[in-house]
């Protein structure tokens, strides 16, 4: 497997020579070596059957096109990007060469056009999964100022916004992966290494002082977003025990209503919790990298764990992508009759469509349980 770039392309400045002992720190792992060939394709399977069935349900059964859910599809859309891009990426990254630092791309352009389109997709969902959650917080808290900016056309600006916010974020980093950088290899002088790649090449930086002021840039958004949405699940789950204990001592003539409104918040606090969770390993290493690098110290997690710091990282990121669906259909057990009316045959389909559970009311009818929950909120 060679780098697919020539020795030729190498200036001697930029040779590297490798001792017979430090061998092995250049070369996939065994660790590499079984995650690139079986996690990652397996969940990217998954991620791709789970994401793909709840855009298809959204899709199919009208009465389920809601302003939450369009949110969630949206949320979908940005996992599979960044999934499918994270795990090609992976996959060819091993199969490319076998020195594990190599980038599989041929010039600088490649560099910025993969990292900028995976990570508006990895910042568009931090993006997505706080705008949701600012939703019900709204309604739940604030159902009257709710009632008053809600809207379609509301609902596809904020989305919109979502993804400006993700692209400008992404664009943020793009100076640290400007430059492909290509180094030659010099392995030791032994038959062994005779067909090893003469040369590897990674994106890097502009300017090394880059380093310095991208990570704080991209992580100091990050928590501010984890604490915002803590506050908010506080805060619904507070209201959400109010409007029991208040039902537990009054006669409640929307139960079914209430009930399905309860589900619809708890399912989004627990997606939100599983995803800044699944999010949290990478941050952790990237502020240790970064006060390291300022304290100019050595970083305690790779000197711990090596390369597998990046697979920490980077797995629980990749099961979040699929885990969301996963939630919905724990949860709500409106998405899970959903699912069922999607997959029938046509005929079937409108007929089970019809007899999804609904809700009556003042402003809301013939609204399927999961699809109507914004109205619920506003009017308990």
């Amino acid at each position: 497997m060679g780098a697919g770039i020539t020795s030729g392309e190498c200036s001697e400045q930029d040779a590297v020579n490798i001792s017979q002992e430090a061998v092995s720190s250049w070369l996939h792992t065994p660790l590499d070596v079984s995650i690139s060939t079986i996690v990652v394709p397996i969940i990217w399977c998954l991620g791709i059957i789970t994401n793909l069935t709840f855009l298809f349900v959204i899709v199919r059964v009208r009465k389920l096109r809601s302003d939450t859910n369009i949110y969630l599809a949206h949320l979908a859309i940005a996992d599979l990007l960044y999934l499918s891009l994270g795990s090609a990426y992976d996959i060819r990254r091993y199969t490319a060469s076998v020195v594990e630092f190599h980038d599989p791309f041929a010039n600088s352009a490649q560099c910025v056009s993969f990292f900028t389109v995976i990570n508006s997709g990895y910042f568009a969902s931090i993006a997505l999964v706080t705008m949701v959650s600012f939703e019900r917080f709204l309604a739940l808290c604030h159902p009257i100022k709710h009632l008053k900016i809600r809207g379609r056309r509301r609902t596809h600006r904020m989305i919109a916004i979502c993804w400006l916010v993700g692209l400008l974020f992404s664009a943020s980093t793009v100076p640290r992966v400007l430059v492909l950088n290509v180094l030659c290899l010099q392995w030791p002088d032994v038959d062994a290494f005779m067909d090893y790649p003469s040369s590897y090449a990674y994106c890097g930086p502009v300017s090394p002082s880059i380093d310095y002021f991208i990570p704080p840039l991209l992580n100091i958004p990050w928590i501010m977003a984890m604490v915002a949405n803590v506050f908010m699940y506080v805060r619904i789950l507070q209201m959400l025990n109010k409007r029991t204990s208040n039902q537990n001592i009054t006669v409640n003539t929307d139960h079914d209503a209430t009930h399905i409104r309860n589900h619809v918040a708890k399912m989004l606090v627990a997606n939100g919790t599983v995803f800044f969770l699944c999010q949290a390993p990478y941050r952790i290493f990237s502020l240790s990298k970064w006060i390291c690098l300022l304290a100019q110290i050595p970083d305690p997690f790779w000197a711990a764990l090596g390369s597998g710091t990046k697979w920490i990282s980077s797995v629980p990121q990749n099961i979040n992508a699929i885990i969301n669906p996963l939630i919905y259909g724990a949860v709500n057990p409106a998405y899970r009759s959903a699912i069922r009316v999607a997959f029938k045959c046509k005929d079937q389909a409108r007929k089970q469509n019809a007899s999804l559970p609904v809700v009556r009311g003042p402003e809301v009818n013939n609204t399927t349980a999961l699809a109507i929950d914004e109205d619920i909120e506003t009017r308990l």
